[in-house]
């Protein structure tokens, strides 16, 4: 059975993005810092019959905890396939107003915190002989709809793909990058006005806003052996409103 740790799980594209591979029949460790998040995670682990879904606190800055989340996939099921390095985090400021506490913030889970997973992850992979690491960057990494910080952090996943995509190769480790668009998740939908939302889906050429499935099943590909010949990567899913 293959194996997958996802990051920040527990709702929007993250549990969409696990919901998919449960679906293909991976094993997931569902990582996620929220309490509620881990209380729904836990619910739905109880609600299954099959043991393949192992909800894992799990603060992405935080290097022990991502080790310890790496050592449950191999403890539980004897490797670690897949690492989606979805969690993220993001404030509202320009370039005026942004503050120091507020890029740290945002840098060290969108940036630095998916360095250290896919280090720690890959080291895994490489022992076991390859592996598939997929991370979500955004449009904003073009300089659309995002605060400095964020587009900063989401720019850097990027280069930080391509270049562990190269170092990677040898071993056998793929590493691939989706970008999503204005993407329908709870977060988005809670934080936003229809009209906003009505002028981000008429700003690409398929007149709609993304669903967390949309990005869910891009990831998927990128995980799987449909995919083993592609690494370093970026994947827009944003209905044409970035193109790369």
């Amino acid at each position: 059975m293959r194996t997958a740790l996802v990051t920040g799980s527990g709702r929007g594209i993250g549990w969409a993005i696990t919901e998919r591979l449960l679906r293909d029949g991976y094993g997931v460790v569902a990582a996620e810092v929220s309490r509620r998040g881990l209380e729904v995670l836990q619910e739905r682990a109880t609600a299954r019959s099959d043991e393949r879904l192992l909800p894992a606190r799990v603060d992405v800055t935080s290097r022990a905890e991502i080790e310890a989340a790496v050592q449950a996939a191999v403890d539980r099921w004897g490797r670690l396939d897949v690492l989606v390095n979805n969690a993220g985090r993001n404030r509202a400021a320009d370039s005026l107003t942004t503050t120091d506490e507020d890029w740290d913030w945002i840098l060290d889970t969108n940036l630095k915190a998916v360095f250290f997973c896919s280090q720690i992850a890959a080291a895994q992979m490489k022992a076991q002989g390859g592996g598939a690491i997929v991370n979500i960057s955004s449009t904003s990494a073009g300089g659309l709809d995002g605060n400095p910080a964020y587009s900063a952090s989401k720019a850097g996943v990027i280069g930080l793909t391509r270049a562990m995509a190269v170092e990677l190769g040898p071993s056998l480790i793929r590493v691939n990058a989706v970008a999503p668009g204005t993407t329908l998740s709870e977060w988005v939908r809670k934080n936003s006005t229809p009209d906003s939302l009505t002028a981000a889906a008429n700003r690409n050429p398929l007149r709609r806003n993304g669903e967390p499935e949309d990005v869910a099943n891009s990831v998927a590909f990128l995980a799987s052996e449909d995919a083993q010949h592609v690494t370093g990567q970026l994947i827009s899913v944003s209905g044409g409103g970035w193109m790369p």
